[in-house]
């Protein structure tokens, strides 16, 4: 489990040190299983600069299961890395069960305060996840049944109380990733059928859509460099989080660019990058190198841009708005009438309309295309 290793690895971000805001941070430990079902965590604990998000990176084996609870205070947005697992959730508006088989590159929203839960479904599972608040508190349904009094479950299921307190006696503590170290399971799915989902990805009548494929919706290629999007526009509901997901390969660039209405926080999932950033309160640019499992936080209208270090660099860029806003550099340079530039900053206003001439659209992903002249 490759990105698993390279999260657990300690690793020394070169990054310039200003007295800026703290933007980087790799990962604290939120709960740990064993080696192989463990869940790493960025809140604003590790990272106080963060706003309206957080981060779990959340990795299990087959046959263990991130055990059914909520959030009350987040909405949650997963995007799958490797395996397959099972989404379920109940929606408590119109009273369906959802459940959603998702791959590599899928993603599916959960809103806030709905109850929910992740099965892996095949060995290597690694999900991201991406919460609406900078600190997501977490309600786990091991605690729901240990904690509540069996009476109460008696006197509103009429269930046997003492025999309702048997099965639920294996949850001794908080389960987070199950289950409980006592099954077997090699033998679960055979003994339990049912504990396998098989599901077919279908929204019943009348509940939201929640579930999308980023490979639907292309924002734009540059040769092998591409970025796919996901915001409100493809999940209605999703209106408090968005998601870029970004291929970059050596010699290309993010390009300078900044979000009007949105925080920034990047994860890398392969290769290295190098996100620079300009800090408008000290103007230092701040340059941090990441490797695979970390973080850094962009502030809402910094101006930054992405440079891969390796080949096929793979990061996932979370905005915490359901829309993208993007004032990008390209945009600035050609539609600025040079003679502002000139006015401005006695700059030849026809030599700079010369030198800039090869940037014929929004560009997003540097260079152009064609040659400059």
């Amino acid at each position: 489990m490759s990105g698993r290793k390279f999260a657990m690895k300690k690793t020394k971000s070169r990054r310039k040190k200003w007295a800026s805001s703290q933007l980087f941070y790799e990962y604290s430990t939120f709960f740990r299983k064993n080696a192989d079902n463990v869940i790493f965590q960025v809140t604003s604990d590790q990272l106080p600069t963060l706003n309206r998000i957080g981060l779990d990176d959340l990795f299990m084996s087959k046959g263990h299961i991130r055990e059914p609870h909520w959030h009350p205070n987040a909405a949650e947005l997963d995007y799958v890395v490797t395996g397959e697992v099972v989404i379920g959730m109940v929606d408590p508006i119109r009273h369906h069960l959802l459940q959603f088989h998702v791959t590599p590159s899928q993603v599916v929203f959960i809103p806030i305060n709905w109850w929910h839960w992740i099965t892996a479904v095949s060995d290597d599972v690694h999900v991201v996840q991406v919460f609406s608040s900078a600190k997501r508190q977490i309600i786990e349904g091991s605690n729901v049944l240990r904690k509540t009094p069996p009476k109460v479950f008696q006197q509103s299921y009429d269930v046997n109380a003492k025999q309702f307190a048997s099965l639920v006696s294996p949850i001794k503590e908080t389960v987070v990733i199950g289950p409980p170290d006592r099954y077997a399971l090699t033998n679960l799915s055979d003994e339990h059928p049912e504990s396998v989902p098989r599901v077919v990805n279908h929204t019943p009548p009348g509940s939201p859509n929640l579930f999308f494929d980023l490979k639907r919706n292309l924002a734009v290629r540059r040769d092998h460099s591409y970025l796919y999007e996901v915001t409100s526009t493809q999940i209605p509901m999703m209106n408090v989080l968005s998601l870029g997901d970004l291929y970059l390969t050596m010699g290309h660039v993010r390009e300078p660019h900044w979000h009007p209405n949105a925080d920034e926080l990047d994860y890398v999932i392969s290769g290295e990058v190098t996100v620079s950033i300009l800090d408008p309160n000290t103007l230092a640019v701040c340059n941090y190198r990441l490797k695979p499992g970390q973080v850094t936080l962009i502030p809402k209208g910094w101006l930054h841009w992405i440079i891969p270090y390796t080949e096929d660099a793979h990061m996932l860029v979370y905005f915490n708005d359901g829309k993208i806003e993007s004032v990008e550099g390209s945009d600035i340079l050609r539609l600025t009438p040079a003679d502002v530039f000139q006015r401005a900053y006695d700059i030849h206003a026809r030599e700079f309309t010369r030198e800039i001439s090869s940037i014929t659209g929004t560009l997003m992903i540097g260079p152009p295309d064609r040659p400059r002249r």
